[in-house]
């Protein structure tokens, strides 16, 4: 079983400005083996924004290191 990165934890998770506004800011996926690359990650299926990232993750992501 591969393990999963939230898109929450990933360093592809990327903020995406042609898409954000004056009140939020939208994150895509940097990733070009993801299944979710240049999606909106913190957009649900109906169109809602979302403060925080919400997707799930795939199996080409890696774990954020802060600092």
């Amino acid at each position: 079983m591969d393990k999963q990165i939230k898109c929450i934890s990933c360093r592809y998770a990327r903020p995406d400005k042609a898409s954000s506004d004056n009140s939020w800011t939208a994150y895509e996926c940097g990733n070009p083996q993801s299944e979710f690359y240049k999606s909106l990650l913190n957009v649900r299926p109906d169109g809602n924004k979302l403060k925080r990232i919400s997707w799930p993750g795939c199996e080409h992501g890696e774990r954020r290191l802060n600092g």
